[in-house]
């Protein structure tokens, strides 16, 4: 397994699978657990509902978290989060690649999914069910894994190639590829790209993701292009209904 990133923790991943909505995730960070799994909630409908200003102060957050403490008993009668995170805990036993500490100051290691057998997720951690005792701190997820079993379609990191089929490699030797020319910031470059193929309805523009595989598919690896690169392109051409997921899909 190699280490291959971007990497999710666990409210992060909760947050993907139940909107699939790889722009929010993104956005999700916090200081602490506590604060991540609250800001978590409040991107899963039906919510405990807690009024926080963006300006907030200290005492307004300590408020929120000790309102946070009194709702937690309501909310895990009946929480979305949860539900997603039983569901990240399903897909981890099936196998994405996760990584965590053994201890709170100890290195990442690679995880087998056998690991996750008798545990439950809390917070960024797992727990053995037994014991109530961390088995893993910090728990990492593979963000391109993850997108892969949830959507059932290859999504491939930065640093790897697809592979061809049995019998799909001649095709594919004798299919010529662009050449790439460009010197300094590929960014704007990258934009006149991007509106060659989707000027006409930039509503229609993929994620970062996408976009990479298309160019990818059209140009081969280029060196200082990736998934942040074309974030930057996304963040330039697309609206801000675009930003939130690329192209319009179905949501439950």
């Amino acid at each position: 397994m190699t280490d291959e990133g971007p990497w999710l923790n666990i409210p992060q991943a909760v947050v993907l699978e139940v909107t699939r909505d790889i722009e929010v995730v993104a956005g999700l960070t916090a200081d602490n657990v506590t604060l991540l799994v609250i800001k978590a909630n409040q991107l899963l409908p039906p919510r405990i509902e807690i009024p926080l200003e963006a300006n907030a102060d200290s005492d307004q957050w300590f408020d929120a978290l000790s309102k946070f403490e009194e709702a937690k008993p309501a909310m895990l009668a009946d929480s979305r989060y949860l539900e997603g995170q039983q569901r990240v805990r399903r897909r981890l036993l099936e196998g994405v690649r996760t990584k965590f500490k053994r201890t709170p100051d100890g290195p990442y290691e690679n995880v087998d999914r056998v690991e996750y057998i008798g545990t439950e997720l809390q917070g960024v951690n797992a727990i053995d069910i037994n014991t109530r005792r961390v088995k893993g701190f910090d728990v990492l997820i593979s963000a391109y894994n993850y997108i892969e079993r949830m959507t059932g379609k290859p999504l491939r990191p930065a640093d790897a190639a697809p592979s061809s089929a049995p019998g799909q490699a001649q095709e594919q030797s004798s299919r010529e590829r662009d050449k790439w020319e460009c010197t300094g910031d590929p960014v704007p470059k990258l934009i006149d790209w991007a509106r060659s193929e989707w000027g006409a309805d930039l509503r229609q523009l993929p994620n970062r993701f996408e976009l990479l595989r298309l160019f990818r598919e059209q140009f081969g690896q280029v060196l200082g292009i990736n998934e942040k690169t074309m974030r930057i392109v996304r963040r330039q051409l697309a609206s801000q209904e675009a930003r939130r997921g690329g192209a319009p899909t179905h949501r439950r």
